[in-house]
């Protein structure tokens, strides 16, 4: 539940390993200042109090341990406590004036805007070529609410569900084109990102 540390993780490894696992996942809280569900979703840098040798030492021990290593990431969101909200509030799916309500703590990223797709594809690189990463747990964990985007224009912003799932599609070819062999188990909140 996001204390985590280097010491905890490799003892989970350790006893995994001796019960037959071939995979070990970092979930949530190797990231930003994410110590509990309320900030750092954007902030997608290793927290060097958590991990002193980054995701590549911890990646390098599981890996000695005879384990695979995989991954924990929640891309398509953010908190509105992250450098990534005071930089960019609007980025974040929302009608354009009006108040936004947040579920889980989290607003969905204007996935529709193509900075956004550049921003997550960046900074999902910096994260999948910092290790030796062979799993992705991709999560999506919330619905969309106030459907608006401040790129599209008043006529166009109908077409925001059909094109958010567009930008998700966009992003999942970049990121499998570039890391082929990262097996991405890939959430879509229940159908809250409905893709028929």
């Amino acid at each position: 539940y996001f204390d985590i540390n280097e010491r905890k993780l490799l003892s989970l490894a350790k006893a995994g390993k001796e019960a037959g696992i071939d995979l070990f996942v970092m979930d949530d809280g190797w990231f930003g200042h994410r110590d509990n569900d309320t900030s750092s979703l954007g902030d997608w840098q290793e927290n060097r109090s958590k991990l002193p040798g980054g995701v590549k030492q911890l990646a390098d021990k599981i890996n000695a341990l005879g384990l695979d290593f995989g991954i924990w990431v929640e891309p398509e969101m953010v908190n509105e406590d992250s450098d990534l909200y005071r930089a960019h509030p609007e980025w974040a799916v929302r009608v354009p004036g009006q108040s936004h309500a947040e579920g889980r703590h989290q607003m969905l990223l204007d996935l529709t805007n193509k900075d956004v797709r550049d921003h997550i594809v960046e900074a999902m690189t910096n994260v999948f070529s910092s290790a030796n990463i062979s799993y992705v747990k991709w999560d999506m964990n919330r619905q969309l609410t106030e459907v608006g985007s401040t790129t599209l224009p008043a006529e166009r912003q109908r077409e925001l569900w059909h094109r958010y799932v567009l930008g998700v599609y966009d992003l999942m070819d970049r990121l499998t084109t570039d890391y082929p062999h990262i097996l991405l188990e890939n959430c879509s909140g229940g159908g809250a990102r409905f893709d028929p």
